[in-house]
């Protein structure tokens, strides 16, 4: 089972969290500092389809708004999911293919400034 694990440090002391297990990738927000057994505090499914979207560790990037309250999975260029922490939400444009449909919603993007126009 092939797979891979990408974080990058947001505010608080949280970390985005983008895991493809070599089926499924998943976005969270995970609490290192967390005293429960479960320090994932708000997840989205990003695909279910390791195999065939045949995806490396160098086609994603996760990324945190200036703001510090969303992180975001970047995948193939594109962004494929977001993790608003300020409105308890998630988002997400379903990867099926290795297509180009990305989330492209002004508010969702507001803060992430390579997606800015």
């Amino acid at each position: 089972m092939d797979g891979f694990i990408i974080d990058k440090e947001g505010p608080q002391g949280l970390f985005a969290v983008f895991e493809d297990d070599g089926e499924t990738g998943f976005l969270y927000v995970y609490d290192p500092e967390e005293e429960e057994n479960n320090k994932i505090i708000k997840h989205v499914q990003i695909y279910n389809d390791s195999k065939k979207l045949k995806l490396k560790e160098d086609d994603v990037i996760v990324t945190w708004n200036s703001d510090g309250d969303k992180c975001g999975v970047i995948i193939l260029g594109g962004l494929r999911g977001i993790i608003d922490l300020k409105n308890n939400r998630e988002g997400r444009i379903f990867m099926e293919e290795r297509d180009k449909k990305t989330i492209s919603d002004k508010e969702w993007l507001s803060g992430f400034n390579e997606f800015q126009k």
